[in-house]
């Protein structure tokens, strides 16, 4: 089932829909490096909250193409915003919750302080990673099965447990092609910035570990920050195209026509869904 909708998932990529929200991520990425870079951080948290309420939107449209298997402009506008707040605010509920349960873990840890509260850090993220783990496929259950807010939570949480051993190997997926582009793009930065960055050669190794970022910046130069900016965008792009791609090809391939619904027939045939 993981490579059957790997298969699909590179099909997916020849409709250029589903690059909609690879582009968009890989440009606020690019935005974001060289306004920081250049002194405009300030921009850093508007364009992350553009990026929010941009992201449903286009998660939205890209499912809806696949589940309907029409993949024009039109049925991606109408599927963004049919399913928008379908989306978004699950999305909203989600973080909250998060940054909740991570306040309620780090506040006791804190007080705590010393090697205790290092050694519980572990904890924080491996329960942040739960609740992405767990609730990773809210979206397309709002798309595939139009769901309410709570209803799409709880069926990605049951798609996740009832898939488990398929989903962490989905997971395992995505994250070797993420290391793999990653160990692409920073090989083809760093071929590019080989003459900038040929002075770190003549250095030991106690004089790298000494060496700030500002540091670093100064090194490559503006030129090499645009390249660099550059070709983590293009990273970021091909991976965001991928994993959503990828995501609702596992979700439609394992979820839909598998989950049985729960009703009778009455006298009639009529067939009533509890």
């Amino acid at each position: 089932m993981v490579l059957e909708s790997l298969k699909d998932a590179l099909g997916l990529l020849r409709h250029p829909v589903i690059w909609s929200v690879g582009l968009v991520m890989g440009a606020a990425l690019f935005a974001t490096t060289i306004a920081t870079t250049s002194g405009g951080g300030f921009y850093a948290e508007p364009l992350a909250l553009l990026l929010f309420l941009v992201v449903p939107f286009l998660a939205g449209g890209i499912y809806g193409t696949v589940r309907d298997e029409e993949f024009s402009v039109d049925v991606f506008v109408q599927s963004g915003k049919t399913y928008y707040f379908r989306i978004l605010l699950p999305a909203l509920l989600i973080f909250f919750a998060t940054f909740l349960t991570a306040l309620l873990l780090a506040v006791p840890l804190t007080l705590i302080g010393g090697g205790i509260a290092a050694g519980a850090a572990p904890l924080l993220f491996g329960v942040l990673v739960s609740i992405v783990f767990f609730t990773f496929f809210y979206d397309t259950v709002a798309v595939f099965e139009e769901t309410n807010v709570f209803e799409s939570i709880r069926r990605s949480i049951e798609f996740v447990m009832n898939n488990l051993g398929r989903t962490t190997l989905f997971y395992l997926a995505n994250i070797i092609v993420l290391v793999v582009l990653w160990f692409a793009g920073s090989f083809v930065w760093t071929t590019l910035l080989m003459d900038k960055l040929e002075p770190l050669i003549g250095m030991d190794p106690s004089e790298i570990q000494g060496l700030m970022p500002q540091d670093i910046l100064a090194l490559i130069g503006t030129e090499g920050i645009w390249i660099v900016a550059g070709v983590t965008a293009v990273v970021v792009v091909l991976f965001s195209a991928f994993l959503y791609a990828y995501k609702v090809s596992f979700f439609r391939n394992r979820a839909v026509g598998a989950r049985t619904l729960q009703g009778e027939y009455d006298e009639k045939g009529r067939w009533y869904k509890y």
